[in-house]
């Protein structure tokens, strides 16, 4: 698979056609990048970007919905960022508020990682179970 595929798909999904991109190629590069390191971690499978832009070895389709899953809200965050300048303008009868963008972005974004965040948990249990129960013990102290 070539991360050039994966890109078009990220740029489908978050990009209004008809209208410049707002994350140039490198940027979701990064957003590819970390997705790969995040599935790596969560499914125990190691994929890797090769210098022609290729990963290999070839995600399955499930691990392809997962990369782009994750890399979709790495995109979210990258837009957060870039609309967290919005502005509020109005005049007379006309109105323009782009205050609320990035919270939608960040909505937006946390859908994504709940959606794999859920992927993930139906195929590795162990997954989100966080840390151990405790329980303290005291040294030199009959404690029943």
């Amino acid at each position: 698979m070539l991360l050039s595929e994966l890109i078009r798909g990220l740029r489908l999904e978050y990009h209004d056609a008809g209208t410049p991109p707002s994350l140039d190629d490198d940027q979701l590069k990064r957003a590819v990048s970390q997705s790969l390191a995040a599935v790596k971690k969560d499914v125990k499978q190691t994929y890797l970007i090769t210098d022609e832009g290729a990963i290999t070895p070839s995600p399955e389709p499930e691990d392809r919905e997962l990369i782009h899953s994750y890399a979709l809200a790495v995109v979210c965050r990258m837009m957060q960022a870039q609309t967290a300048r919005g502005f509020s303008f109005s005049s007379g009868d006309k109105r323009i508020d782009k205050t609320r963008q990035p919270s939608y972005w960040a909505e937006l974004g946390k859908g994504y990682l709940d959606q794999y965040r859920q992927a993930v948990a139906e195929r590795n249990p162990e997954y989100g179970l966080g840390v151990p129960a405790v329980t303290p013990m005291i040294y030199g102290a009959d404690v029943q």
